[in-house]
């Protein structure tokens, strides 16, 4: 067995810690959770699933493994695994429902400048974007999006007539909102 892998197995089964095994070299086949047990042959993992609750066990040959990661996908994910119930926690949000012509821009002004939770924006096209609304005019606003690992990811410009729904705070956009406050609390990478 390689002493690096035998090393990130051992700290992942002792601490809980969460680590992706890829089980297909240059893909992005993976499973993430922590490790149970291993020998020479297998391993067992309890899974973690995107949103930090346990999904199950995994039993797997050790030859599957190609490649362990334990950098930003499982930091977050241990995180999230940590505060699950804080995404379990809906806000409750007071959105004014009315039959105006313009009852979106009248939606997107009152999400400007919230920064409280995510929103998530769906166009015509079926593109879609998460983050923070802000500067809204008659015709258009920013976002400022939030990726999937609650990254900063700069912001877009959109017309209000391209979109064709938004959600607000539903768990993918808590999810998010919540990664986002857990990189910008600390250092990250310097964990």
């Amino acid at each position: 067995m390689n002493s690096n892998f035998y090393k990130i197995l051992q700290q992942s089964k002792a601490n809980q810690s969460i680590i992706a095994i890829y089980n297909d070299a240059g893909g992005d086949n993976f499973w993430a959770g922590y490790i149970l047990d291993f020998n020479e042959e297998y391993f067992t993992m309890q899974h973690i699933s995107k949103y930090g609750h346990k999904d199950g066990i995994l039993m797997e040959p050790f030859f599957k493994i190609n490649r362990i990661d334990v950098d930003d996908y499982c930091k977050c994910l241990n995180y999230l695994k940590e505060h699950y119930h804080e995404l379990d926690e809906e806000k409750n949000i007071q959105l004014t429902a009315t039959s105006e012509e313009n009852w979106m821009t009248q939606i997107l002004n009152e999400l400007n400048d919230e920064t409280d939770y995510v929103t998530r924006i769906q166009l015509n096209n079926d593109s879609r974007f998460s983050g923070f609304i802000r500067n809204v005019t008659e015709d258009d606003f920013e976002l400022k999006c939030v990726g999937t690992e609650g990254t900063d990811e700069g912001s877009l410009y959109f017309k209000i007539d391209d979109i064709s729904s938004i959600r607000v705070n539903d768990l993918e956009a808590r999810r998010r909102h919540l990664l986002y406050n857990y990189r910008r609390s600390i250092d990250f990478f310097d964990e």
